[in-house]
């Protein structure tokens, strides 16, 4: 049988092909994450599952806080393409991308079975505002943020004067500047040490990380005024989603099914209990709040909403407005 060149030409290129798409790969992940935590565990589960379902073809090899720079700087790095991937908090994301700043408005959520429901049906919401900048994998769940200090903060008023630690976002610095507070967005890794010399008076925080890290030896107190809840994400550079042939791409996407989100939160929920009691177990204090005093911390928190969003770019209404019909669709 007779073939002809450009036959043997059309085969060549397709076993090339085949062969280039076979080539395995490993993506360099950074997450804010310490590798003790609940959520280098998870970042590891989703890493066992994308080589799992891709046959060994990818494998992500994991750096955990601190070891490639802050999360800042890894951002900066995931987004030129020097770091395939990237796992950190909303309000530092949100730099780059202002609407992701309406998820962490302080009270946003009312439970968490409205944070279950709602934040999954932003995902492609989510996709359209970051455009080319990056490939939004899922958004994730990391923690109730409340307020970490050495005495109780049961009410908003006794943050008057004091110098706080605040998220890196515009809404969170808007709310404790509208209490009479002074915000200091300090990088996660940053506080401990600045409570330690005395930089900060108070810290908005999770229980967890503040255990994890920790701040909890030095601000002994935790009230539980759970001025945001702390979501995170899992991103991919650009330039290193666009290497990936189909069936890595695939992977990567159908691993998500352990990142699932309500299952995600539940773990994290069962891990701050332990930290819970461990915080009291070393001479710690958990202050919980009365109806009223959670009240007047929701009070305050929503009469910073219509300023924080006049002040953000990009379509930060439209996203706001997204927010509020999936809160909607969930029935609050």
């Amino acid at each position: 049988m007779r073939i002809s060149v450009k036959g043997l030409l059309t085969a060549l290129i397709a076993c090339m092909a085949t062969a280039a798409q076979a080539e395995p790969v490993t993506l360099k992940l950074a997450t804010g994450a310490q590798d003790s935590t609940i959520w280098a565990r998870q970042a590891q589960a989703y890493a066992q599952k994308v080589e799992e379902l891709s046959d060994g073809q990818v494998k992500i090899e994991i750096f955990y806080a601190g070891q490639l720079g802050s999360m800042g700087d890894t951002l900066t790095s995931a987004l030129s393409g020097r770091i395939d991937m990237w796992s950190g908090s909303l309000p530092i994301l949100s730099g780059i991308v202002p609407e992701f700043d309406t998820l962490m408005f302080p009270f946003m959520f009312d439970s968490d079975e409205q944070t279950v429901c709602v934040v999954p049906k932003l995902t492609e919401t989510a996709r359209k505002a970051a455009g080319r900048k990056f490939h939004l994998l899922t958004f994730a769940p990391v923690e109730h943020q409340a307020m970490v200090g050495s005495v109780p903060l049961v009410s908003p008023d006794l943050l008057k004067g004091k110098k706080v630690r605040s998220a890196p976002s515009r809404s969170s610095i808007n709310f404790f500047q509208s209490i009479g507070a002074t915000p200091l967005p300090l990088p996660a890794e940053d506080t401990p040490s600045a409570a330690s010399t005395h930089l900060v008076d108070a810290v908005n925080f999770g229980l967890s990380y503040a255990m994890a890290s920790g701040l909890t030896e030095t601000l002994p107190v935790y009230t539980r005024a759970d001025v945001l809840f702390s979501l995170g994400a899992v991103i991919m550079s650009p330039r290193s989603w666009a290497k990936l042939d189909d069936q890595q791409k695939a992977a990567l996407t159908d691993a998500l099914s352990v990142m699932e989100f309500d299952a995600k939160l539940q773990e994290i929920d069962a891990f701050e209990k332990i930290m819970s009691e461990k915080l009291t177990q070393t001479g710690g204090t958990i202050v919980h709040l009365t109806p009223e005093q959670e009240q007047l911390w929701k009070d305050a928190a929503h009469a910073t909403w219509d300023k924080s969003l006049s002040e953000l770019s990009g379509d930060a209404t439209g996203f706001f407005e997204a927010v509020q019909t999936a809160k909607a669709d969930c029935g609050s």
